[in-house]
């Protein structure tokens, strides 16, 4: 029996193990979790509790133990409620598949659902992981008890192996808990890291590392497909004027601002960054010239026609200038480098000229829409 229980509880750490490798690759730790998401996490929680019932031994005739109902207390402690009845749904259609229609099968598969329907409940509740994880763990076997004592009918007999079982179950639940914990911590920590790697701190965009990835992947793209890539270099008119007058919190506030506005006057898949300072850019996927003069024009006018709220309560207005290249319009080049060179040249022609405009990269001759001619 003990070296039955110790390899149900050496399945259930590699499943731990494998789960928070796969709950890493797939960004499981990120909330909130998508619906589909809770639905696979229930089933390969039910499979790998099928993998369970398969090391199942006889402790009396048609009596079979095994750590099965850990795979719903962890999925109630660490997923919810819907993967953990996802995962009773399972185990109970798989116990009966597996060992025929009876009446002891039935009664387990009944008992499955009673352990999942409770473990749902608690997964609810506003406790700690460990309570949740014990609290589920007692009440699993507190049915599990009852179960057994029907289909054995004697409580000396029952006596003489659940004790053991329960003690297994318990310390294999404290253990599993500690194995799972150091795995969520590891992955929140890689996933923190993760963020901060690719995301600028202070307005929440991509930073200056993840626009060049982006850049790379893109400009590869629109090479292969025969698209157009467009970018916006913007510019904060004026803003060491900002920092000098109303204080460097002032500015900090001015680019969180900005970041939002940047965000809701482009597309849903337009790839929005701040590369330092007061410099943003905004990559425009499958967009030709002529709308990314357009969407750079719609963020002047957005920036323009709404002033700041600073943190002491002032309102200033803020202007930006914006350069725009475009691939192949402006260059005929694949290039990340050159499209973010030209949009450079061709911001630094805006803020030469006046500023509060956008301006296409000065070496482009062909047709200009009337939105940029307006604006330059």
């Amino acid at each position: 029996m003990v070296t039955s229980l110790f390899a149900n509880f050496c399945i259930l750490a590699t499943f731990i193990f494998l789960s928070g490798m796969i709950s890493k690759k797939l960004r499981l730790t990120d909330q909130p979790v998508s619906l589909l998401s809770r639905i696979n996490a229930g089933i390969l929680f039910g499979v790998f509790g099928i993998i369970l019932m398969k090391y199942s031994f006889l402790v009396s005739p048609d009596i079979y133990v095994n750590l099965r109902h850990l795979t719903l207390v962890i999925a109630a402690s660490y997923v919810g409620w819907l993967p953990t009845l996802v995962c009773a749904s399972i185990l109970a259609v798989s116990r009966i598949l597996l060992y025929g229609i009876s009446l002891n099968t039935v009664a387990t598969a009944v008992t499955l659902l009673l352990g999942g329907l409770c473990c749902c409940w608690i997964s609810t509740l506003p406790w700690t992981r460990l309570r949740k994880m014990m609290t589920g763990n007692i009440a699993c076997m507190v049915l599990t008890f009852i179960v057994l004592l029907r289909n054995v009918g004697s409580l000396r007999e029952l006596m003489g192996f659940f004790p053991l079982q329960l003690l297994i179950s318990l310390g294999a639940g404290l253990v599993i808990y500690y194995i799972t914990e150091s795995i969520q911590h590891s992955n929140e920590m890689f996933a923190l890291l993760e963020v901060r790697a690719t995301t600028d701190y202070l307005t929440g965009l991509h930073n200056l590392q993840q626009f060049h990835r982006h850049m790379e992947h893109e400009v590869t793209w629109a090479e292969r497909h025969q698209e157009s890539l467009s970018l916006l270099a913007i510019d904060i008119d004026h803003f060491k004027v900002i920092n000098d007058t109303y204080g460097h919190p002032a500015g900090d506030e001015v680019l969180k601002q900005l970041g939002w506005r940047l965000r809701s006057h482009s597309r849903s898949h337009d790839i929005v960054s701040r590369n330092g300072g007061e410099e943003f850019t905004v990559l425009l996927p499958h967009c030709p010239l002529s709308l990314a003069e357009k969407t750079g024009e719609n963020i002047r006018r957005a920036v323009e026609s709404e002033p700041f709220l600073l943190p002491t309560g002032l309102m200033v207005p803020i202007t930006v200038s914006i350069g725009v290249a475009c691939y192949p319009e402006t260059t005929a080049e694949a290039d990340g480098g050159v499209l973010t060179q030209l949009a450079d040249q061709a911001l630094y022609q805006a803020k030469n000229t006046g500023r509060n405009k956008v301006s296409v990269h000065p070496y482009y001759q062909g047709p200009r829409s009337s939105i940029a001619k307006s604006a330059n």
